[in-house]
């Protein structure tokens, strides 16, 4: 089966890389049919990794940021453990340097951009509960929408500041946040209640909570998924206050209201409420330490040559050639799922004569950066009540925030499809639903590629 994609992990502080080679083109349905080639076999040479299956190489670069160990200072061959499931082959690798300005340089890095408020300025509109249609604040017009300082995401801290003047909104201004908004608290009238020592808002129809009043009456935090807008110019439709914001803008706004309890560790406790008023409770343990993923999205394309024409010996890198010389390479067979005990040094496979030209593909990787993620998801009442003594103990230490619906089925689904990828990467036992934490891990990517991603995962899956 072909190679579909490879995926690599490096941790900052340690010397070694996870490799992964998904040979299908989802990794988390079953394999039906097992391979049926019999020429499979890894190459390992100082600056790359080579994969060969039937009459394809696949050259796997990475020179750019590693050169591979490929013997100990004794001249033998470095210890790895090969591992198939169903068709996808995970290994680890040595390094022997790691150029880490390089890989900084050559890692995407993804900015907080700015969040998609449908709100318009200088129009009027009006706000409404979005279970029951209950008007919140009446028709008026916002002459200032201005969005809460990405370095002081909770209201808190920007509207009662206490080393600067508190904050207060005006009537015609108009603040929002992630999953948020900041307004006067007289424009709410009587749309709301307030319960618990006029802290909760609630709706005074359908009693839906759709905020809270920030420190003494300096303003009203009215969460964005709990309401609806109308504008005047479209009187009988409600829509949505924010549009979609992809996880990866998700989880690095969210971390700016973390709290951190050591180093390298921060803890996110969320709360949504899905339509039909089931609550929802994700904690969330995040361990910063620099990750980098290396990933390249293979396909048909001008990188795949026959090897008449591009020999083995051909300059990939500015430092060294792709050198496959059985004298400095570690090779091994494919190997079952228990893995090896030694790596053998086989015979270069051949081409018979009448064949195909081998082809060749060169695989360039590009860089990610990510957390790992620990997680504990309560979804319905059931997990609610077997989770309760951990709820109690992160409600004394750790702030709740609230974050829409869509938010946590975004985040859920990245988590649990990274935890299948983590798991082949780390050769841990394949993710079951459980009541214990769960691990995962966050990818950083830009917008457009996280929606070119869905697309291409939509048009696979039909």
């Amino acid at each position: 089966m072909p190679l579909d994609q490879v995926i690599i992990a490096y941790m900052r502080s340690n010397n070694w890389i996870n490799v992964l080679l998904l040979r299908s083109i989802n990794l988390y349905q079953p394999v039906l049919v097992e391979s049926s080639s019999v020429s499979e076999l890894i190459e390992v040479s100082p600056n790359g990794i080579s994969w060969h299956e039937q009459n394809v190489e696949y050259r796997i670069m990475v020179n750019e940021y590693f050169n591979i160990g490929t013997k100990t200072n004794g001249g033998e061959v470095p210890y790895s453990l090969v591992e198939m499931q169903g068709n996808h082959v995970s290994f680890g690798l040595v390094l022997r340097r790691i150029r880490h300005r390089v890989l900084d340089e050559l890692t995407i890095d993804v900015e907080e951009g700015q969040l998609p408020l449908r709100i318009p300025p200088h129009m009027p509109c009006s706000l409404h509960c979005s279970n029951c249609a209950n008007e919140i604040i009446g028709p008026r017009q916002y002459d200032r929408i201005q969005e809460v300082p990405m370095t002081t995401m909770k209201p808190h801290q920007f509207f009662c500041s206490r080393t600067g003047i508190p904050v207060y909104p005006s009537e015609e201004e108009l603040y929002y946040g992630l999953n948020y908004l900041v307004v006067c608290p007289e424009l709410v009238g009587n749309g709301i209640i307030t319960t618990r020592g006029r802290r909760r808002v609630q709706c005074s129809r359908c009693k839906q909570c759709v905020g809270e009043i920030i420190a003494r009456d300096v303003g009203v935090q009215l969460y964005a998924d709990t309401l609806r807008f109308v504008t005047s110019d479209s009187a009988l439709e409600l829509k949505e206050i924010f549009g979609h914001v992809t996880p990866t803008q998700v989880m690095m706004r969210l971390m700016n209201d973390a709290e951190t309890y050591c180093v390298d560790q921060s803890r996110l406790f969320l709360k949504a409420v899905r339509p039909d008023g089931q609550l929802q409770l994700l904690h969330m343990q995040v361990d910063t330490k620099q990750m980098h993923i290396l990933r390249s999205d293979l396909g048909v394309s001008d990188d795949v040559k026959p090897s008449a024409d591009l020999p083995l010996e051909a300059d990939t890198s500015s430092e060294s050639d792709l050198d496959m010389n059985l004298s400095d390479t570690s090779s091994s067979n494919s190997v079952p799922q228990t893995g090896i005990d030694e790596m053998a040094t086989p015979p270069r496979p051949t081409t018979p004569k009448g064949s195909p030209p081998k082809a060749v593909q060169y695989v360039r990787m590009r860089g990610f950066r990510g957390w790992r993620v620990k997680y504990l998801f309560s979804g319905n009442d059931r997990d609610l009540i077997e989770n309760h003594d951990v709820i109690v103990t992160w409600r004394e230490r750790t702030r709740l925030l609230h974050i829409s619906y869509t938010m946590m089925t975004d985040l859920l689904g990245e988590f649990n499809a990274n935890e299948n990828l983590l798991a082949s990467l780390e050769k841990m036992s394949p993710p079951v639903k459980t009541d214990s934490p769960r691990h995962s891990c966050i990818i950083f990517e830009p917008d457009e590629e996280f929606y070119a991603r869905q697309e291409r995962f939509a048009r696979t899956s039909q």
